[in-house]
């Protein structure tokens, strides 16, 4: 089993879109466990999961309950729903051993072959607990400075996890989307490679490329790739999923 977060400490860069899609293409050929790790629930919602049952994550990071008990079974994965009372987590999550708890629960995951994370876009004892649990970071990021600077954040949180031997977890590849073909866009690539060697992961060669379909497919309650599999966005996302293969596989 391997555990792959997706994140950014900027919102609206795509994270969610980019989680649903990882689990929805990979969950064909394997056994894929989402977790939603935002209290906004976006990608418990854009899944079409149940969202009034319980449990949810919140439960299941408390040890009230086990984590086969509270996953839902859709059809193409499987997903632990968020909650609400995540916003409350930096009082519920206080300990200082907490940002080990995410790690325990998914002990009971490995006949999962992939287990793929949601994240917030903000520092939390949950982001913590998903550096803490994972193999794999993608970080995710748009044609802006503001999405940049979250990479760099990202940085820095790895490096002090990993100075405190606390984790192991390394960039799979930074993922740019909403892409289009101009200068502007080829730059913010190559500022992305000027990154990956710092945070030691190199740009996945596949783009996402900008499209109106991934704002539809979200009211659809469908996957981009279910809801209209030959849009360009769509090819995209099918061709990362096999380059995260192939870049695990080495």
């Amino acid at each position: 089993m391997k555990t792959i977060m997706i994140s950014n400490q900027k919102g609206g860069v795509g994270k969610t879109t980019t989680t649903l899609e990882i689990c929805s293409i990979l969950g064909k050929k394997y056994k894929v466990l989402g977790i939603d790790m935002d209290a906004q629930r976006n990608f418990s919602m854009y899944a079409d999961a149940e969202l009034n049952q319980v449990p949810t994550v919140n439960e299941v990071l408390n040890a009230e309950i086990l984590l086969k008990d509270a996953v839902q079974h859709l059809p193409k994965f499987d997903i632990l729903i968020s909650s609400k009372k995540l916003v409350d987590a930096p009082k519920v999550f206080g300990e200082p051993d907490d940002i080990f708890l995410l790690k325990d629960v998914l002990e009971d995951a490995q006949d999962y072959d992939f287990v793929i994370l949601d994240n917030a876009p903000a520092r939390s004892p949950l982001l913590y607990m998903s550096y803490i649990a994972s193999d794999y970071i993608i970080p995710v990021a748009e044609c802006d400075d503001g999405a940049i600077e979250g990479l760099n954040e990202i940085q820095l949180d790895i490096a002090r996890f990993k100075k405190r031997h606390q984790t192991d977890v390394k960039v799979l590849g930074i993922l740019l989307t909403k892409y289009e073909k101009t200068s502007m866009h080829q730059m913010a690539y190559e500022t992305l490679e000027e990154i990956g060697e710092k945070l030691g992961g190199a740009p996945f060669k596949t783009k996402i490329r900008k499209s109106i379909v991934v704002s539809e497919s979200k009211t659809a309650r469908q996957s981009i790739s279910e809801y209209q599999p030959q849009n360009t966005a769509a090819k995209d996302y099918t061709k990362l999923c096999k380059e995260i293969i192939e870049r695990i596989q080495g």
